[in-house]
């Protein structure tokens, strides 16, 4: 497992056809990897900064604690699929900012402990986006709201290796 960023030309282009696509700050904003795959898609989720509400939060369909919260979380419901191509990987000792440099390497540490439940979280999300509304329940129709279009960006995704 690796931390990435994502190239800026990759994120427009899928904002083109779900908004929901978040930013990616100038490639400054670092993916993790989610080791999920379905086929040759490889999926990878943005975090979220350490913020005192996420202790307080619970684990969700879209959303996982780094250590308790206290490292940040893993926003799934901004899951999207992504071609090798368009990685930079993160080198932790190009980090100038010591405290992020830090913050990153325990992310790292506790992401790489939690590995199998973030996989868990990836696949049963993927599962549930890619659900016909009529089988879902009404909370699950309001989480698959907040989240990317996977069966458009996949689409979109193999068209853009092409």
């Amino acid at each position: 497992m690796r931390f990435y960023y994502i190239k800026d030309e990759y994120i427009h282009y899928l904002q083109r056809f779900d908004n929901k696509v978040e930013l990616n700050k100038n490639e400054s904003r670092p993916y993790v990897g989610i080791v999920f795959q379905v086929g040759d898609i490889k999926y990878y989720a943005p975090f979220t900064s350490p913020k005192a509400k996420h202790q307080r939060m619970k684990n969700g369909k879209d959303f996982r604690k780094i250590a308790d919260g206290k490292l940040g979380a893993i926003n799934f419901n901004n899951m999207i699929p992504v071609p090798d191509n368009v990685l930079i990987m993160l080198d932790f000792n190009s980090v100038r900012d010591l405290s992020y440099r830090r913050l990153l390497q325990n992310q790292y540490r506790a992401i790489k402990e939690d590995m199998k439940e973030i996989e868990e979280t990836a696949k049963k999300l993927r599962d549930l986006i890619l659900t016909e509304d009529s089988n879902l329940t009404s909370y699950d129709k309001h989480i698959k709201s907040r989240c990317c279009n996977l069966a458009l960006l996949e689409t979109v995704y193999l068209q853009y290796k092409e």
